[in-house]
C-alpha cells in the first residue's frame, strides 16, 4: 500500500508537493510537514537541491496562504464573531503583542486560524507574506531533509513527540500563570485588586 503512495508522490513531483502544503496554506487542518517529509523521502534532494525546493516550497505556500487571508480581510465580519472565542481571544492578545512573530511560530506550530488573527489584527498584506516565510522555510528544510533520511515513520513519529512536548509545556506554563493569578487575587485583602 506504501509503494502505491510513494509511486503517485514520484509521479506527481512538484507539483504534489506544491498541491499537498497548499491544502494547509488554504488553512484546513492538514499537516504540511508530513507532505514535505513524504516528498523528502521520495525525492531524496541534497545540498543545493534541497534548499531551492525548501524556498521554492515555501514561496508557493505563501502565495497560496494569501488566498484566506485576503478573504478574512474582505469578509472581516464573519472574522470579528470567529474570533469571539476564549482561544482566539488570547491569540489576538499574543498577535498584538509580538506581531509577525507570532506567525511565524504558528506556521512552525502548525496554526492553521493564525491567518484569522493575522487579518483581524490588521497585519499588513507584505508582514503577513514575510513572516508566513520565515514561519514555513525552517519546517520545508527540515522535514526535506529528515525524510531524504529514508525512516519516514521514525522520523514521524518524533515529530509528532516534540509537537506533544511543546504543546504540553506551553499548556503547563498557562496552567502556572492562571494558579498563580488565582493566588494573587486571593492574597488581595478586600476591595483591592493586584495586577
Amino acid at each position: 500500500m506504501l509503494e502505491i503512495i510513494f509511486d503517485i508522490l514520484k509521479q506527481l513531483g512538484i507539483t504534489g508537493l506544491i498541491i499537498g502544503i497548499g491544502v494547509e496554506a488554504l488553512s484546513v487542518p492538514f499537516p504540511a510537514a508530513i507532505v514535505f517529509l513524504l516528498y523528502g523521502y521520495v525525492m531524496q534532494p541534497s545540498g543545493l537541491e534541497l534548499i531551492w525546493i525548501s524556498l521554492g516550497a515555501s514561496a508557493a505556500y505563501t502565495g497560496i496562504a494569501y488566498i484566506p487571508y485576503l478573504l478574512s480581510v474582505k469578509f472581516k465580519y464573519l472574522v470579528q464573531r470567529r474570533v469571539q472565542s476564549g482561544r482566539a481571544q488570547r491569540m489576538v492578545t499574543v498577535m498584538e503583542k509580538y506581531r509577525g512573530w507570532t506567525i511565524a511560530g504558528g506556521r512552525v506550530l502548525g496554526m492553521g486560524y493564525i491567518v484569522y488573527v493575522a487579518s483581524f489584527c490588521r497585519i499588513s498584506p507584505i508582514r503577513y507574506g514575510i513572516f508566513t516565510f520565515i514561519g514555513i522555510v525552517p519546517v520545508a528544510l527540515s522535514m526535506l531533509y529528515l525524510g531524504g533520511l529514508g525512516n519516514v515513520e521514525a522520523v514521524y513519529t518524533t515529530f509528532q513527540n516534540v509537537q506533544y512536548l511543546v504543546m504540553g509545556v506551553l499548556a503547563a506554563a498557562l496552567g502556572y500563570y492562571i494558579y498563580y493569578r488565582v493566588k494573587r487575587r486571593k492574597e488581595a485583602r478586600p476591595g483591592e485588586v493586584k495586577y
